[in-house]
């Protein structure tokens, strides 16, 4: 499989703030990064902070999330579908919760998943039901694991064993994804079925099959994270707020601004404020 994480990096609402473990080179081209709670310093830097919530923005990905409630011991397992719509966490869950992450790119969870992913989008379930031996073949050795290097190990080797035994996937779907990724989701529809070779109909289908949401959304939420990098990375060659709006085909600033706030659930300006503060 050709490893379209070379060319897509998607991040969240506030990255500086993320512990993020990259994964070993042969789950690359399928995993985002394994993640975790932190150290309790940090959280408790961060929940003192004067806004007590998190966002959390669309990032295309798909996660496993495992979490143990600190007071009790007790684990519990979901997976998170990918998502449209910002939400929001309150920081005190994260001081009563430690949390061990799973993040697939968007392209990649039916690899590993059971069956199809028609129900994922805004999905918070349990994992059983993507994932049906999770808790036997991983969940029991994370909870003897006591650091976040071995919970990698774990994973790694848990995700391994499911990618040699995955379900086919369809060549000409991805051949679609790559046209959405390579072009930073600034691709006609006309132009995705040129590139995969299959009809508008088909292409629906399948993405519904394997991503859970349509050409559109997919290459919409490509855009808006692809926006969201240029705007959190600026570089000395940095496009300006108006290049950007004409670089990435909204046809004014209030077009602009209102679809960024659709995903992000705050403007360009203050997503960067609260980014940056943090």
């Amino acid at each position: 499989m050709f490893n379209l994480a070379q060319l897509y990096h998607p991040i969240t609402a506030n990255p500086s703030q993320t512990n993020e473990y990259l994964p070993c080179k042969a789950l690359q081209p399928y995993i985002r990064c394994f993640w975790g709670s932190g150290s309790e310093s940090m959280i408790t830097e961060v929940s003192t902070q004067h806004d007590p919530r998190e966002i959390i923005i669309p990032d295309t990905c798909m996660d496993i999330i495992w979490e143990v409630d600190k007071s009790t011991g007790r684990a519990s397992t979901f997976f998170s579908g990918i998502n449209d719509a910002p939400f929001e966490i309150p920081y005190e869950a994260e001081q009563e919760k430690s949390y061990f992450g799973i993040r697939f790119h968007f392209w990649a969870v039916h690899y590993f998943a059971d069956d199809h992913l028609r129900a994922v989008l805004n999905a918070h379930v349990e994992v059983e039901q993507y994932f049906s031996t999770f808790h036997k073949d991983l969940g029991k050795h994370l909870t003897e694991t006591s650091s976040m290097m071995e919970r990698i190990v774990a994973a790694e080797a848990y995700l391994l064993r499911r990618l040699e035994g995955h379900r086919r996937t369809n060549d000409s779907m991805m051949n679609a994804v790559h046209a959405i990724i390579n072009s930073k989701g600034l691709v006609s529809a006309v132009e995705l079925q040129v590139s995969s070779g299959l009809s508008s109909r088909q292409l629906e289908r399948l993405f519904h099959e394997y991503i859970g949401v349509t050409p559109k959304q997919t290459a919409d939420l490509v855009r808006f994270q692809n926006v969201w990098q240029e705007l959190y990375h600026p570089s000395p060659q940095s496009k300006t707020m108006l290049d950007i709006v004409y670089a990435y085909r909204y046809s004014h600033q209030s077009h602009f601004n209102n679809n960024f706030k659709k995903y992000a659930g705050r403007t360009p300006l203050e997503a960067l404020k609260v980014a940056r503060i943090r």
